[in-house]
C-alpha cells in the first residue's frame, strides 16, 4: 500500500483558503494511524473550534470528497480536507468527509476515523453504523451483533439513540428489529423534528416512499410545515410520480417496490435490445467484452486473466480453440484499477501481452451525448436503481454499444449488478454471467435486496446465461433462482503450474524462514486474504496444536488483509511466533508452495479456489473445508483431505488431518508427483478455454 501521510499540512483555512498559522505537532497519545484524531488535537491545541462553520467552507470539503474517487487522489485530498478539520476541530462533518474519503477506497483506517467520530460524538446518526459496517466486513457479522449489544445492552429510551440504534439493525440485516424501533421512535411523545426528518430520508434512501411519507405527513402536522420537513417532502412526492409513471399499476404501498422497478426498468431494456439486437447464430469468436470489478489479486481476478488472455494468445497465434475460430478482438473492462490497494495486482501480465484495459468509471456519462444516447429513455428513472446499477448503466452503456461485442463475459455477482443493464441496454446479443461462489443470500455481507430481481430478469431475456466455475456453486444458484437442474453451466478453473522463480524481497524472507530455530522437517502454509472469511486465527490455533505435536514443523502464510494485524499478535499470543513466516502479499506463490509439505484453508465460503489447485499442482496435498466446491478440487486419499464440516471445526482435529500427509523424504517425493499428475489433468488452461468458447456459442 503506497504511503500516506499521518501529518498533512496542519495550516488552517480562512474562507477563502488563505493559510494561517502553523498549529502544534500531534499529540503523542493520539494515534498516527488515525489521522482525524490527529488533526483534531492539533486543532485543539492551537485553540480552534470557536469560528463559524461557513456554508462555502462545507460546500467546498463536500465538493473534494465528492470528487475523490481514485487511490493516487487521495493523498491530494487529504491534504486539503483535513485543515478543515483542524480549523472546526469541534464540527463532525468535516471529520465525516476524510472518513468517506477513505472508504471510496476501501482504506482500513476508515473504520479508525469512524471509532473517533463516534466517541466525539456520540449521536452521530452516520458513525456509529459505519464503525458497525467495517466491524462486519472486517471481523465477521457475530463480531457486529457483539459490538451492537455492547452499544445497546437494551434498547434506547432516548429518540436520537433509537434511531441509532435501528440503523444499526438494518446494517445486521434485522429488519424486523429495525421497523419495530422505528415504529416506536414516530409514537414517542419526546421525537424532535430533525429525528423524523432523518428518518424519513433514511426510509427514502432504502426505496420505501410510501413509508416516508407517512412519517414526514406526521411530523408536518405534530411540527407544521418547516425548512426541513417541506423540503424532504417535496423529494418524497418527486420521487412517487416518478415511481407511478414507471411501475403505474403498483399497489398503494413500498412492499416489493424496489423489486419491481428493477424488473420494469430491465423490461423496458430487454424490449429495446429485442429490436437492434442480432442473434444469428454464429460459427467463431468475434468480438468480446469482459468485464470484472477490478484486477485485483483475488482467484476469480487470476480466472479472469487467464481467460482473457488465453483468449487474446489464440487470436494472435491464430489457433483455434475447441475446433473454432477465436476472431476477437478482445477488450477488457474493469470498474477501476485504481479504487483500493491492490486493484492492479494482475496489470503488468496484460500489460506485457499488449492488451489494454479500460475503467468504466472513467467513461463519460452516457457517452457524452445524452440526447443520442442509448440510455435516453431511462435518465429519469436511473435514481430509482441502487447507485452500483446506476453508475454502470450511465457510463458503460454507451461505451459497449459503440464496441458491439458479440459476447459480453461478466465476472462476479457485483459486476451482474453494477454492469448486467448496460449490456442489455447497449443490444449485446449474447451475455454470459460468471458466478465464482455462493449466491448472494448465502453470503451475509455481500447479500443485497436487488440481487434476486437483478438475475431473474437478465436470465428472462434471450442469450443471457449463467457460468460457475464448480458444481456446488451452480446448484446453489438453481435452487436460489428456481431454475431448472443443469441450467448453470461448469466451466471449472484452468490454470498453469506457478513458476518457482524468486526475487530480492522473496530470497530475503526465505532467508528469514531458515533462520528459524526449528528447521525444515514439516512445513504447513496456505495462501489467503487475512479476513473473517478465510479465519487465520484459527488456522495458527492448529499451528499451535501441530506445533505442540510436532518438534520440527513450522508454517508459511502468504498474503494480507484486514486481519493480518491481528493475526500476527496472536501467533505471539500462542507461542509460536518463531515458528510462523507472514510473507505480506507475494507475487511467488509458486516459491513458497515449493517449500510447503501439506496446504491448509479454512474458508467459511469458497467458488473454486485456485490456491488449492495451485497447490496440487505443485505437488502439495492439500486439507480443506468443504466450502463452495474446493471439495471438487480435489481427490480424496489421493491428493487431500475434505474436513468434515465448515463449522464447529476443532484445532486438534484439523492438525489430525494434517498430520495424516506427512511422508518421510521417499515418500514425499512420490506423493507429490502422484498430487501434480492428478490435478494438472483435470484442471488444464485448455480445458477451460475450450468450455468458455462452447458458452460463448451456446453450444
Amino acid at each position: 500500500m503506497m504511503a500516506f501521510r499521518t501529518q498533512p499540512a496542519v495550516q488552517p483555512v480562512d474562507d477563502a483558503g488563505a493559510s494561517g498559522a502553523t498549529s502544534a505537532p500531534v499529540a503523542h497519545e493520539i494515534s498516527a494511524r488515525d489521522i482525524v484524531s490527529a488533526a483534531v488535537a492539533n486543532g485543539l491545541r492551537a485553540g480552534n473550534g470557536v469560528q463559524r462553520v461557513t456554508t462555502a467552507e462545507v460546500n467546498r470539503a463536500r465538493d473534494i470528497s465528492n470528487a475523490m474517487r481514485r487511490l493516487p487522489e487521495l493523498t491530494e485530498a487529504l491534504d486539503k480536507l483535513l485543515p478543515y478539520v483542524i480549523k472546526h476541530p469541534r464540527e463532525e462533518r468535516f471529520q465525516a468527509l476524510v472518513a468517506r474519503a477513505l472508504e471510496r477506497v476501501q482504506d482500513p483506517r476508515a473504520l479508525l476515523v469512524w471509532r473517533g467520530i463516534d466517541e466525539r460524538f456520540p449521536t452521530s446518526r452516520e458513525a456509529f453504523f459505519r464503525v458497525l459496517r467495517w466491524t462486519i466486513r472486517i471481523d465477521g457479522v457475530d463480531a457486529g451483533r457483539t459490538l451492537h449489544s455492547e452499544r445497546f445492552p437494551e434498547e434506547p429510551e432516548d429518540p436520537s439513540q433509537l434511531l441509532i440504534y435501528g440503523r444499526g439493525l438494518i446494517e445486521l440485516k434485522d429488519f424486523d428489529g429495525a421497523e419495530a424501533a422505528f415504529g416506536q421512535l414516530v409514537e414517542m411523545d419526546n421525537t424532535p423534528e430533525s429525528v423524523l426528518v432523518a428518518l424519513g430520508r433514511l426510509y427514502v434512501s432504502l426505496g420505501q416512499p410510501m413509508r416516508a411519507r407517512e412519517i414526514i405527513e406526521f411530523a408536518r402536522d405534530k411540527f407544521g410545515e418547516t425548512k426541513h420537513i417541506a423540503q424532504t417532502q417535496a423529494r418524497i412526492e418527486q420521487d412517487l410520480r416518478s415511481l407511478s409513471e414507471l411501475v403505474p399499476d403498483h399497489a398503494d404501498s413500498d412492499d416489493h417496490l424496489p423489486n419491481l422497478v428493477i424488473e420494469r426498468v430491465f423490461e423496458m431494456a430487454i424490449a429495446q435490445r429485442a429490436a437492434t439486437a442480432d442473434f444469428e447464430p454464429r460459427r467463431f469468436v468475434g468480438p468480446v467484452v469482459l468485464i470484472n470489478g477490478s484486477l485485483g489479486s483475488g482467484g476469480a481476478e487470476r480466472q479472469f486473466t487467464n481467460t482473457a488472455l488465453g483468449l487474446n494468445r489464440a487470436i494472435h497465434s491464430a489457433s483455434p480453440i475447441a475446433d473454432t475460430d477465436i476472431m476477437g478482438p478482445i477488450h477488457v473492462v474493469c470498474s477501476s484499477l485504481h479504487s483500493r490497494a491492490g486493484a492492479d495486482f494482475f496489470v503488468p501480465q496484460f500489460v506485457e501481452a499488449g492488451l489494454q484495459i479500460h475503467e468504466y468509471s472513467l467513461f463519460a456519462e452516457y457517452g457524452g451525448r445524452p440526447r443520442y444516447s442509448r440510455v435516453k429513455e431511462l435518465i429519469g428513472f436511473l435514481d430509482h436503481l441502487p447507485t452500483q446499477m446506476r453508475t454502470g448503466v450511465v457510463r458503460l452503456t454507451d461505451a459497449l454499444n459503440y464496441i458491439r461485442p458479440d459476447i459480453v463475459h461478466i465476472w462476479q455477482d457485483g459486476s451482474v449488478l453494477a454492469t448486467g443493464l448496460a449490456a442489455l441496454l447497449a443490444g449485446v446479443p449474447r451475455i454470459l454471467l460468471g458466478v465464482r461462489t455462493l449466491p448472494p443470500e448465502d453470503r451475509f455481507e455481500r447479500n443485497k435486496p436487488e440481487y434476486e430481481a437483478v438475475y431473474r430478469s437478465l436470465l428472462s431475456a434471450r442469450g443471457v446465461a449463467i457460468v460457475a466455475n464448480s458444481q456446488a456453486a451452480g446448484e446453489r444458484y438453481e435452487a436460489w433462482l428456481k431454475l431448472p437442474r443443469g441450467s448453470v453451466r461448469i466451466i471449472p478453473n484452468g490454470l498453469d503450474p506457478l513458476s518457482t522463480a524468486t526475487d530480492e524481497k522473496t530470497l530475503a524472507l526465505t532467508q528469514k524462514l531458515e533462520s528459524f530455530e526449528v528447521k525444515a522437517g514439516f512445513t504447513v502454509g496456505s495462501v489467503m486474504r487475512f479476513d473473517d472469511n478465510k479465519r487465520p486465527l484459527l488456522w495458527l490455533e492448529t499451528a499451535a496444536s501441530l506445533a505442540a505435536r510436532v518438534p520440527d514443523a513450522r508454517f508459511i502464510l502468504v498474503g494480507d488483509g484486514p486481519l493480518l494485524g491481528k493475526a500476527t499478535a496472536y501467533a505471539e499470543e500462542l507461542g509460536i511466533a518463531d515458528r510462523v513466516l507472514f510473507t505480506g502479499r507475494s507475487p511467488r506463490v509458486g516459491h513458497w508452495l515449493s517449500h510447503m509439505d501439506v496446504f491448509l484453508l479454512l474458508s467459511r465460503h469458497e467458488g473454486l479456489p485456485n490456491v488449492l489447485i495451485e497447490a496440487q499442482f505443485s505437488g502439495v496435498p492439500v486439507v480443506t473445508t468443504p466450502a463452495g466446491g474446493a471439495a471438487e478440487t480435489l481427490m480424496p486419499r489421493v491428493s487431500g483431505t475434505v474436513l468434515p464440516s465448515i463449522d464447529n471445526l476443532q484445532p486438534d482435529a484439523i492438525a489430525g488431518e494434517v498430520l495424516a500427509w506427512r511422508r518421510d523424504h521417499q515418500d514425499r517425493a512420490e506423493l507429490a508427483a502422484n498430487v501434480a499428475k492428478w490435478s494438472r489433468e483435470r484442471f488444464s488452461m485448455r480445458r477451460m478455454l475450450e468450455l468458455t468458447v462452447d458458452a460463448y456459442l451456446d453450444r
